[in-house]
């Protein structure tokens, strides 16, 4: 398995979700904004946004049960 390709696939999945979760900042200031309260509810969105791709990438390519050493019969 190529680690590099997972890793940047599963990286870019996280990074649009959350860029396009980050889009609510835009929306709703008033919400979330530089205040503690409203740094976390950014976080929550964020985490959420972040989410729905990462688990349809992990989907669309799980990671590899362990390999059976080659020596092992």
């Amino acid at each position: 398995m190529n680690w590099k390709a997972w890793l940047h696939g599963f990286g870019a999945a996280v990074i649009g979700g959350a860029s396009s979760a980050a889009a609510a900042a835009f929306a709703e200031p008033q919400d979330f904004n530089f205040t503690h309260s409203g740094l976390i509810a950014l976080g929550k969105v964020l985490a959420a946004g972040a989410a729905m791709p990462a688990l349809a990438y992990l989907k669309q390519s799980p990671l590899p049960g362990p390999q059976a050493n080659s020596t092992q019969k």
